[in-house]
């Protein structure tokens, strides 16, 4: 919940015009150009008119492909550049991990470079030396906090970086894909700290390609393209315009809202097949060269139901039809729960099962069969087809959340899934 009507990070119109010039001689050029009236330089706008609102406590994305200008809006939301046009108004001390190592000097020490970001980010030596071992602690680089930053591995540099950024009490926080360098349990001491932060009311702006880590950690995010704000709400609606997006294939949504539900073929019905929910809200897009023509779900047990029964075996299918002669394409399934989060999936590819060329007109059945081990709730069916075209992956045809459905269970376990454990207990002494 926002603790304020009132934004903690305003921007209102914001440009920022970067000077392209062909040659260095060229900028000398317009240097000693007396009364200025040639450029020799090409304006690039790296960003557009962009205007946004950002409340206390509020985890938000940025997202956006290569050059969108997520790093350029940061960079001005800190203070590092400022706006060509525009006006841009931050509440609170920021705390920024925008790039490996940045603000670090290579000579320094670990714990050198410790105190110089301290006074960077405002702290007195006494505020920094009173978070010190929190810092240390947190970065556990050992003895390498006292040996020069430039003997680091990367890994070792955003550790420090990290923990130096969350153990300054900061307001905002601020991270630039940072954490993709980290291991595995480093990342997960970092979202740990990001849970107990979004409990403390702090303001996280977190940039990414890892579109799970929005939709899981997010409540809205903005989407960025070409130096401008094409969509910004929450989170899962902005990752699914940008997965539109990335194929550019922007979808329809008024044909896709009036879609006529689809109509299962009776020649692959069978026996046990499976209740479901088709979703009219569905995502779908793709360059249109392959389509999903029809899906479903069987259940492989002798009871049929309305629900997904927790460890019986169910197959996932579905039609494609091909609208041009494709070399090998890869047919995918996914699952994912209703925040977007992707839980589980495979593909031909990943199965080493070839399709071989299909030709325009061919139609091609994929199924996949496997035991349901997801907890009880609800959860989204995604089917798609895709291939290799000269080395780019493309997209034919996907349609993401296209069913709904719900498992139910007998018996209790934590978290997504169920991994059917065996317990045995024995008496020592």
């Amino acid at each position: 919940m926002n603790d304020s009507t009132l934004p903690i990070i305003s921007a209102e119109g914001i440009s920022k015009v970067f000077r392209l010039y062909r040659r260095q001689r060229d900028r000398i050029k317009e240097i000693l150009t007396i009364f200025g009236k040639k450029n020799y330089y090409t304006p690039f706008y790296a960003l557009r008119d962009i205007s946004l609102e950002i409340y206390k406590g509020e985890t938000v994305g940025i997202i956006g492909r290569n050059g969108s200008g997520k790093s350029t809006l940061l960079q001005i939301i800190c203070g590092i550049l400022q706006p060509t046009e525009g006006d841009i108004k931050v509440k609170g001390r920021i705390s920024a991990l925008l790039e490996l190592g940045a603000g670090f000097n290579p000579e320094f020490s670990g714990r050198e470079n410790v105190f110089l970001n301290g006074s960077i980010l405002g702290l007195s030596r006494s505020e920094v030396e009173a978070c010190f071992d929190d810092i240390a602690t947190f970065a556990d680089i050992g003895e390498f906090i006292d040996q020069p930053v430039k003997s680091y591995s990367s890994g070792m540099y955003v550790r420090l970086a990290f923990a130096v950024a969350i153990n300054v009490n900061p307001s905002i926080l601020i991270v630039d894909e940072a954490l993709s360098v980290g291991d595995t349990q480093f990342q997960a001491k970092c979202f740990a700290k990001f849970r107990e932060f979004q409990e403390k009311g702090v303001t996280i702006l977190f940039v990414t390609h890892s579109m799970d880590l929005i939709t899981r950690y997010c409540s809205k995010a903005f989407l960025l393209e070409k130096g401008r704000l094409v969509k910004s709400g929450a989170a899962k609606e902005v990752v699914d315009e940008y997965n539109r997006m990335v194929v550019n294939c922007f979808a329809d949504q008024d044909d896709v809202e009036n879609e006529e539900p689809l109509k299962l073929v009776a020649s692959h019905m069978r026996k046990s097949e499976q209740t479901y929910q088709l979703n009219p809200n569905e995502n779908r897009y793709g360059n249109g060269r392959a389509e999903i023509i029809e899906v479903g779900v069987d259940s492989l047990s002798e009871r049929g139901s309305h629900t997904f029964t927790h460890g019986e075996r169910y197959r996932f299918w579905f039609k494609t039809m091909f609208h041009e002669t494709v070399f090998n394409p890869i047919t995918a399934y996914t699952i994912k729960d209703v925040k977007g989060f992707d839980l589980c999936g495979t593909n031909t590819l990943f199965k080493k099962k070839e399709i071989g060329t299909v030709h325009k007109g061919d139609i091609i059945l994929t199924e996949f069969e496997q035991r349901m081990m997801l907890n009880p709730g609800g959860y989204l069916l995604s089917f798609g087809c895709a291939g290799f075209e000269e080395g780019e992956y493309v997209v034919y045809d996907r349609r993401y959340d296209v069913i709904t459905f719900e498992v139910v269970s007998a018996k209790s376990s934590v978290g997504i899934f169920d991994l059917d454990s065996e317990v045995t207990i024995s008496q020592l002494t």
